[in-house]
């Protein structure tokens, strides 16, 4: 069964066409940071947890500042820096926030003071689209890249931390041994 609701003040139906397209750029935000995360170094300065608390708070601390209620679409995920499993690893933390109540505009703006106070080097960007999606992609601070995503129908969050030390595999099997089963 299929089920059509409105959205904004357009009265525009919401079809399955349009929750496939923005899934869809959701997916394609998440390739374009993981292919950044070939810059990564390994270099092992950081630690593991460390990495992931700092790019857990810089991603909450990004969903504070445009408020509402955001959902995690996904926790942070070990991924290795390189190609080469063992060379390091990252953390991927995603939330996203459907039907923001906060025009896109105003939260790009906000998100880019924070990153820029957070030491994070800031880029707006705009889709082509007819009915465009603004964004702002970050690098550095506590992260190798930061994503933010708004559009009228949905806001979306990926952060991907610095390189830690350690392999993605080995952290991936730790986690999957110490989590409790269903």
């Amino acid at each position: 069964m299929q089920h059509a609701t409105t959205t904004g003040t357009t009265g525009r139906l919401a079809s399955n066409a349009d929750r496939v397209r923005t899934r869809s750029v959701v997916a394609a935000s998440v390739v374009a940071l993981t292919l950044a995360l070939t810059a990564c170094t390994g270099s092992g300065h950081v630690q593991p947890e460390a990495a992931e608390r700092s790019i857990v708070s810089a991603v909450d601390d990004t969903t504070a500042t445009i408020g509402g209620h955001w959902k995690v679409y996904s926790e942070p995920t070990a991924e290795s820096c390189t190609e080469a499993a063992d060379d390091g690893l990252t953390y991927t933390y995603i939330l996203m926030q459907d039907r923001p109540r906060t025009d896109p505009a105003k939260a790009v703006a906000a998100v880019e003071q924070l990153w820029k106070d957070r030491g994070i080097t800031t880029e707006r960007y705009r889709t082509g689209a007819a009915d465009p999606i603004l964004g702002i992609r970050g690098r550095g601070g506590p992260a190798t890249s930061m994503d933010f995503r708004a559009d009228a129908r949905r806001f979306s969050v990926v952060g991907v931390s610095e390189c830690a030390e350690g392999s993605a595999v080995e952290e991936r099997r730790r986690q999957s041994t110490s989590s409790p089963t269903p």
